[in-house]
């Protein structure tokens, strides 16, 4: 258990750093943020916008440094009604963070997009960028990208540790089995396999993982991705000849013995059909928008038929990201056997870990979880861990969409097939230890279902 925070360190409401940040008042003493200059070779001009910087650049940094005191990996400014909402996402939960005025927050996203090489005045299009970062000696990539919304604009700022690689199987906890499942689907120089999920879900991450599933001293593996900034391991970028359609493409790549193609997102029926139609003499690998595997599936068979489809779709891979427990405070108890039967857990297990409990009501000297933990600051969770589902196109899949595609029947084909899928997958982390049944019961409940609980509010930053 962590010692108790230096009671002589008042630890500041949440939000009310980025509330000061953003009305340009004095802020209480953090690390700020350094910034170094864009990314993907860009260029800012902050001469050019000397009036800007001066009014926004400070304020900038100090919400942003705010962010990342609070562990926040996502930021977001977004106008609403003449102001703009500051909301930061900590650990997959959006906390608010401030209201400004108008004119202030269009400031704040003005100055963002020149630190990223952006066009500030331009606000009819959608903007991509990125800004170079360190706090405390650690490099940070700032990925920006805005949204025009009316006469407006909408910010996201997505905060990468340079030092944290999320690239292969052991980076992101994939099972053992099915990054075999991969490297088997893809081992024959045919098939296509599919990443998607929700927005925000770690989807392009979680492809690049399935890429690197593939040993690469086996097979010829060739990138024609737009990866924004990010390096494959042991890939060999294949640029198109201008005015060459994708058959003549493939066709190309065909002559270099190549195995295995990390493509673009698949957005467009015309493109699917001609890689469904290469999947017998290729292997593919790629992102196709869609929340979960059944949709995609709908997707697949409306754009390419249910024979091409069937024939060379491998799998379907998508992940959900859920908190971890705090290893400072988590509590370990005994589990009732008759839940862990229910679970599916091996009968032998014993312990099984939880947040921990707060304090009696009646004893109000009891010390607080935030008071017991500062490395959660008494949330009591502490990162998130990946859960993974594979819906795998088995002859009993094939026998689902021949005679009717439901949810349902898809749900149920898995089951008897024993494939993995999110609930069963968090399961596995429960019995690792890694998070709670509550936390499981939180991310799974159907929306307005009733819960035990909500979610946890950090009161400030850790220490």
């Amino acid at each position: 258990m962590a010692g108790k925070p230096d009671p002589k360190k008042p630890e500041p409401q949440k939000g009310a750093v980025a509330k000061k940040a953003a009305e340009g008042e004095e802020v209480p003493e953090i690390e700020q943020v350094l910034f170094q200059g864009p990314l993907f070779g860009r260029e800012a001009n902050l001469k050019a916008h000397a009036k800007l910087v001066q009014s926004a650049l400070v304020p900038v940094k100090q919400f942003v440094s705010d962010a990342m005191e609070r562990r926040a990996h996502t930021i977001h400014l977004e106008p609403r009604e003449g102001k703009f909402l500051l909301r930061y996402v900590i650990d997959g939960v959006p906390h608010q963070a401030g209201v400004m005025p108008g004119p202030r927050g269009m400031a704040l996203l003005q100055m963002l997009k020149v630190l990223a090489g952006l066009d500030p005045a331009d606000r009819s299009v959608a903007h991509f960028g990125g800004i170079s970062a360190e706090r405390d000696k650690i490099g940070f990539n700032l990925i920006v990208d805005t949204t025009p919304v009316g006469s407006a604009e909408r910010l996201r700022i997505k905060i990468e540790n340079r030092k944290v690689q999320r690239q292969r199987p052991q980076d992101v906890g994939l099972p053992e089995d099915l990054k075999k499942k991969i490297r088997n689907f893809t081992s024959e120089r045919s098939g296509v396999v599919l990443v998607c999920g929700p927005p925000d879900s770690g989807t392009t991450t979680l492809s690049i993982v399935a890429l690197h599933c593939v040993d690469p001293y086996l097979y010829q593996v060739y990138n024609f991705a737009d990866l924004k900034g990010r390096e494959l391991i042991n890939v060999t970028d294949f640029k198109p000849e201008p005015g060459h359609d994708l058959e003549i493409t493939f066709d190309r790549i065909l002559r270099r013995e190549a195995d295995v193609l990390f493509m673009d997102p698949l957005v467009s029926p015309q493109d699917a059909q001609v890689i469904f139609q290469y999947g017998d003499r290729l292997s593919f690998i790629m992102e196709i928008p869609a929340n979960t595997p059944f949709e995609a599936l709908q997707k697949l068979l409306q754009w390419v038929g249910p024979d091409l489809v069937l024939k060379n779709l491998r799998c379907i891979l998508t992940q959900k990201l859920i908190r971890k427990l705090c290893d400072d405070c988590k509590q370990a108890f005994r589990p009732n056997p008759a839940l862990v039967k229910k679970l599916g857990l091996p009968p032998e297990t014993t312990v099984l870990y939880r947040a921990p409990q707060p304090p009696p009501p009646d004893d109000p000297k009891a010390p607080t979880i935030a008071e017991l933990c500062a490395p959660c600051a008494g949330v009591p969770y502490h990162g998130r861990a990946a859960v993974f589902e594979m819906l795998e196109i088995t002859d009993g899949m094939k026998e689902v969409v021949a005679t009717g595609l439901t949810p349902e029947a898809v749900r149920r084909q898995m089951a008897a097939d024993g494939q993995t899928t999110l609930q069963k997958d968090a399961i596995r982390l429960v019995a690792q230890g890694k998070t709670s049944l509550e936390e499981v019961q939180r991310v799974f409940s159907p929306p307005g279902a009733a819960k035990k609980k909500p979610a946890p509010r950090p009161p400030g930053p850790p220490r």
